[in-house]
């Protein structure tokens, strides 16, 4: 009988035990869930992981429609420049029901402002001043720390926001202030490497596709490049613009492969440190044309095999991602085309993602 008592002690321990590892098990399951729940989506570009991620990518789709109709193409970050959305505002809800993620262009409209302020307090302005600050309005700041201070501000003010996964910190540059940015944009990396140093730093560099299969790319355009202030790379190349009443070329004219322009890009680049390995390139094609908006000016859209083409080519240089411009833009207005009115454009999208997810396949298993 002791021993049957003793047998029975050792079970019920048993017993107690094993409901014990159970219900820790249950509490387990209960606060993954919970903390999976709370999570807004899976994340396909976590920011440690986004130099070496494929991104597919689009500029301003600014509305819930655009962002709709960019994802429906297959887009995945949205480059946005100016405040970016938050993530419990209408367009930052959308995102996150779409599994998008988002490129702060915050930084590099900021810059534009500050160096047209620079610009407007020389002496003698330059004549074409009014083209590159077209605004009426921008931020003004009293100084270079007034500046960097407004940087950190929204720095720290977006450090917890999911849906930012790099930030847009450069775009156009103006002749007359050539390199000016260089060193700004180092100290504007510092101050991503203390708050958020997780997400990248992309600057942008632009040139211009001309008839005759000719290119518009000046070194000094390079200037404000460093490793130092740029963590990648984004290259945007679209056909340049023209009097609206001169004869529109045909697009076969146009170097879409652009054989000839990213060479002497990626040249100007390495002369200053450029190395593709470390900071990598984002190729962005041009997906909008047409007459533009308030002038009489006209920029020759590409078809769809010549969105697919200039995709690929950027692909086959060797960018890890490739975004398209834009879903929104001063420039388009009604007589414009561009991904939310041209079926031409989102197929040539489309064809374009198809084909650089092609070839990075391809790339990967020869490389593996």
């Amino acid at each position: 009988m002791t021993n049957n008592k003793h047998h029975y002690s050792i079970q019920r321990r048993y017993r107690i035990l094993l409901v014990g590892i159970i219900i820790l098990i249950v509490i387990l399951l209960i606060f993954s869930l919970f903390h999976w729940i709370k999570s807004p989506w899976p994340m396909p570009y976590p920011e440690k992981k986004f130099h070496k991620a494929h991104i597919i990518g689009g500029f301003s789709a600014i509305t819930p429609e655009k962002v709709i109709k960019a994802a429906a193409t297959g887009i995945q970050v949205e480059f946005q420049y100016g405040d970016p959305p938050a993530e419990d505002s209408e367009l930052g809800q959308k995102l996150h029901s779409l599994h998008m993620k988002v490129v702060d262009g915050f930084i590099a409209s900021y810059l534009h402002d500050y160096e047209c302020q620079r610009s407007r307090s020389m002496t003698s302005p330059p004549a074409t001043l009014s083209i590159y600050c077209s605004q009426d309005t921008y931020s003004t700041f009293s100084s270079e720390e007034t500046f960097l201070a407004a940087i950190a501000a929204h720095l720290k003010h977006v450090a917890n926001n999911h849906l930012i996964i790099g930030y847009w910190v450069l775009d156009d540059w103006v002749p007359w202030d050539k390199g000016s940015a260089k060193q700004l944009l180092i100290k504007i990396h510092t101050l991503i490497q203390q708050f958020t140093p997780d997400r990248p730093a992309i600057c942008g560099f632009g040139g211009t596709l001309t008839a005759n299969h000719t290119f518009g790319w000046a070194d000094w355009l390079a200037d404000n490049f460093s490793p130092d202030g740029c963590d990648e790379v984004g290259l945007y190349i679209y056909a340049t613009s023209i009097s609206a009443a001169s004869q529109i070329p045909s697009p076969e004219t146009y170097d879409w492969s652009m054989s000839s322009i990213l060479p002497v890009i990626f040249r100007s680049l390495q002369q200053r440190g450029w190395n593709i390995a470390k900071e990598p390139f984002i190729g962005i094609g041009q997906a909008f044309g047409g007459f533009i908006a308030n002038s009489n000016r006209y920029r020759l859209a590409p078809t769809s095999s010549y969105i697919e083409m200039q995709s690929k080519s950027f692909c086959a240089h060797g960018a890890i991602g490739l975004a398209f411009y834009a879903w929104s833009d001063s420039e388009i207005g009604a007589l414009s085309q561009s991904p939310m009115t041209s079926r031409e454009i989102e197929i040539g999208i489309q064809n374009g993602i198809r084909a650089c997810k092609q070839y990075w396949k391809q790339t990967s298993s020869i490389a593996n």
